[in-house]
Protein backbone atom coordinates (compact mmCIF):
# COMPACT_ATOMS: atom_id res chain seq x y z
CA UNK A 1 0.00 0.00 0.00
CA UNK A 2 1.57 3.29 -1.13
CA UNK A 3 1.12 6.34 1.07
CA UNK A 4 1.68 10.03 0.40
CA UNK A 5 1.65 12.79 3.04
CA UNK A 6 0.53 16.31 2.15
CA UNK A 7 2.85 19.28 2.64
CA UNK A 8 0.96 20.44 5.72
CA UNK A 9 1.73 17.12 7.41
CA UNK A 10 -1.92 16.68 8.35
CA UNK A 11 -3.24 14.83 5.31
CA UNK A 12 -2.24 11.41 4.08
CA UNK A 13 -3.36 9.53 1.00
CA UNK A 14 -2.92 5.79 0.62
CA UNK A 15 -3.80 3.36 -2.14
CA UNK A 16 -6.12 0.62 -0.93
CA UNK A 17 -5.91 -2.59 -2.94
CA UNK A 18 -9.47 -3.61 -2.06
CA UNK A 19 -10.90 -0.31 -3.29
CA UNK A 20 -8.65 -0.24 -6.35
CA UNK A 21 -9.99 -3.68 -7.34
CA UNK A 22 -13.53 -2.25 -7.37
CA UNK A 23 -12.67 0.36 -10.01
CA UNK A 24 -14.34 1.06 -12.52
CA UNK A 25 -17.49 -0.56 -11.15
CA UNK A 26 -17.19 1.67 -8.09
CA UNK A 27 -15.18 4.77 -7.32
CA UNK A 28 -14.66 3.93 -3.67
CA UNK A 29 -12.89 5.97 -1.03
CA UNK A 30 -12.38 5.76 2.70
CA UNK A 31 -11.85 8.91 4.74
CA UNK A 32 -10.51 8.91 8.30
CA UNK A 33 -10.70 12.14 10.30
CA UNK A 34 -8.70 12.33 13.51
CA UNK A 35 -10.35 14.70 15.96
CA UNK A 36 -8.57 16.81 18.57
CA UNK A 37 -10.22 14.78 21.35
CA UNK A 38 -8.57 11.58 20.09
CA UNK A 39 -11.58 10.08 18.33
CA UNK A 40 -11.36 8.97 14.71
CA UNK A 41 -14.33 9.25 12.37
CA UNK A 42 -14.33 6.90 9.38
CA UNK A 43 -16.60 6.87 6.34
CA UNK A 44 -16.44 4.60 3.30
CA UNK A 45 -18.27 5.54 0.11
CA UNK A 46 -18.25 3.18 -2.84
CA UNK A 47 -20.51 5.28 -5.05
CA UNK A 48 -20.00 9.03 -4.55
CA UNK A 49 -22.94 11.38 -4.89
CA UNK A 50 -23.63 11.86 -8.58
CA UNK A 51 -22.50 8.35 -9.54
CA UNK A 52 -25.04 6.37 -11.59
CA UNK A 53 -25.59 4.18 -8.51
CA UNK A 54 -25.98 7.18 -6.18
CA UNK A 55 -27.83 9.69 -8.28
CA UNK A 56 -28.48 13.28 -7.36
CA UNK A 57 -32.12 14.31 -6.91
CA UNK A 58 -33.41 16.81 -9.45
CA UNK A 59 -33.43 19.50 -6.77
CA UNK A 60 -29.77 18.73 -5.94
CA UNK A 61 -28.74 19.05 -9.61
CA UNK A 62 -30.60 22.36 -9.82
CA UNK A 63 -29.04 23.59 -6.58
CA UNK A 64 -25.54 22.66 -7.67
CA UNK A 65 -26.00 24.38 -11.04
CA UNK A 66 -27.49 27.53 -9.47
CA UNK A 67 -24.69 27.75 -6.89
CA UNK A 68 -22.06 27.56 -9.62
CA UNK A 69 -23.77 29.53 -12.39
CA UNK A 70 -25.59 32.36 -10.60
CA UNK A 71 -22.39 34.16 -9.50
CA UNK A 72 -21.21 34.16 -13.13
CA UNK A 73 -24.38 34.84 -15.12
CA UNK A 74 -26.76 36.17 -12.46
CA UNK A 75 -29.63 34.45 -10.66
CA UNK A 76 -32.29 35.36 -13.23
CA UNK A 77 -30.19 34.02 -16.11
CA UNK A 78 -29.34 30.85 -14.19
CA UNK A 79 -33.02 30.31 -13.38
CA UNK A 80 -33.81 30.72 -17.09
CA UNK A 81 -31.26 28.04 -18.02
CA UNK A 82 -32.81 25.64 -15.50
CA UNK A 83 -36.30 26.36 -16.83
CA UNK A 84 -35.19 25.82 -20.43
CA UNK A 85 -33.46 22.56 -19.51
CA UNK A 86 -36.62 21.17 -17.86
CA UNK A 87 -38.60 22.10 -21.00
CA UNK A 88 -35.93 20.93 -23.44
CA UNK A 89 -38.06 18.09 -24.80
CA UNK A 90 -40.70 20.65 -25.84
CA UNK A 91 -38.31 23.06 -27.56
CA UNK A 92 -38.35 23.28 -31.36
CA UNK A 93 -34.53 23.58 -31.35
CA UNK A 94 -31.62 24.36 -29.04
CA UNK A 95 -31.26 28.05 -29.90
CA UNK A 96 -32.97 29.48 -26.77
CA UNK A 97 -30.93 27.21 -24.49
CA UNK A 98 -27.68 28.06 -26.27
CA UNK A 99 -28.42 31.79 -26.05
CA UNK A 100 -29.20 31.45 -22.34
CA UNK A 101 -25.77 29.90 -21.78
CA UNK A 102 -23.83 32.83 -23.23
CA UNK A 103 -21.57 34.47 -20.66
CA UNK A 104 -22.01 38.22 -20.18
CA UNK A 105 -19.04 40.29 -21.32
Amino acid sequence: MASTAARDGGSQFARNDELTALYAEAVANIVHVNLADGRTLTKRVDYPLGNAKNRLKDSEVEGKFLNLAAPKIGKDAADRVVDLCWKFDQAPDVSALMESLEMPR
